[in-house]
């Protein structure tokens, strides 16, 4: 539990807007659409209030939930200050950045929540790891305070799992796998050699002349029946998860940034990177060396040819290629032309 009037001293320049206490204290960070009772969430803009609107409506909203905007959008926005939901929150204030906020707060509940663990001592030692009896663990393996492995697990030489993570009934980690904090692995998944599971996603902001770190404690969710390459990275999300779905099947080399949600029984091929907070429909198929930039949506049972560079969002069952990618026959028309026109140069060149 973090106080108010900690957040202030992180942050100058935090302010109340509502008669909240200074003593009243913060568990954690949450998502706009993940909000957790005696939470806190930041909302930079139109677009982050709307989604916050819809998630507080459309549940039991906590009673001790906080808000701190932007305070250029909060004095900006007549609907946000006249919103009757307001008086429903536990506070709300206003900070100059949220983006700064986020990385200064960040580490505060990040070194709160970390406080106490031993970081380098084999959890087995302290008796806090539960491994089933018919788990195979190899020699040399790192296992975290609390770690959790399932039935039939075989987990080879080299692999280091830290606290809080959880491994899945019939689950193989091989060699020199690294699975982070907080990470949850379903039953009878895969994961290669030297694959990293749950590392920071990569967020900063400049202040100052100085880079300054977003820490990240959302974890990775992984589904059933899942499938990792060697040499992988799936970043762990910076308040929620970053989730893949069951079944789905993901080839060497494969890079999946912080808070991206995977579905089901997709197909992602080598090289392949989805940058930050992606979202992958159900049965997706990704073809090799393509990369997604950020906050992109692809709709479910699409297929993205291979090399495409995808900057937009993609409809259900849709077929796209290309740099930038669009849709097939749009691409194919239009190398046809390039195609035609280098040939017609090539021509008058020679004559």
């Amino acid at each position: 539990m973090i106080s108010l009037e900690k957040l202030g001293l992180a942050e100058a320049s935090f302010r109340l807007c509502s008669t909240g206490d200074a003593e009243e204290s913060v568990a954690m960070l949450c998502p706009v659409d993940g909000l957790r009772d005696g939470g806190m969430a930041l909302i930079k803009d139109r677009s982050y209030f709307q989604k916050f609107i819809r998630h507080f409506e459309s549940i039991a909203a906590p009673n001790r939930v906080g808000i701190v905007f932007q305070d250029a959008f909060y004095r900006g926005c007549a609907e946000v200050r006249q919103w009757d939901g307001l008086r429903r929150l536990l506070f709300h204030g206003t900070v100059a950045s949220v983006d700064v906020a986020l990385s200064r707060w960040s580490a505060l509940f990040y070194h709160t929540a970390t406080h106490g663990l031993t970081r380098t001592a084999d959890g087995r030692t302290s008796g806090t790891v539960k491994i089933h009896a018919s788990a195979d663990i190899a020699d040399g393996v790192f296992l975290g305070e609390g770690v959790e492995i399932g039935a039939g697990c075989k987990v080879h030489a080299g692999c280091a799992i830290l606290s809080g993570s959880a491994i899945g009934d019939g689950t193989v980690l091989y060699p020199h796998a690294v699975v982070y904090r907080n990470v949850r692995i379903g039953r009878n998944c895969i994961v290669h050699a030297n694959t990293t599971l749950g590392s920071d996603g990569f967020s900063f902001n400049f202040v100052d002349g100085c880079h300054l770190k977003v820490w990240h404690f959302g974890g990775v969710l992984i589904g059933d029946d899942v499938e990792i390459g060697a040499n992988c990275s799936v970043d762990q999300g910076t308040l929620s998860p970053t989730v893949i779905g069951a079944g789905t099947k993901i080839d060497n080399q494969v890079h999946i940034a912080h808070n991206c949600r995977v579905g089901k029984g997709v197909i992602i091929c080598g090289q392949s990177g989805l940058a930050g907070s992606v979202i992958v429909g159900d049965y997706v198929v990704i073809a090799g060396a393509v990369n997604i930039a950020p906050n992109v949506r692809v709709g479910h049972r699409a297929r993205i040819g291979g090399m495409s560079g995808v900057t937009g969002n993609i409809p259900d069952g849709a077929d796209y290629a290309g740099h930038p990618a669009r849709p097939v026959r749009e691409w194919l028309r239009s190398q046809a032309v390039v195609r035609r026109m280098a040939v017609r140069h090539k021509g008058a060149d020679n004559s």
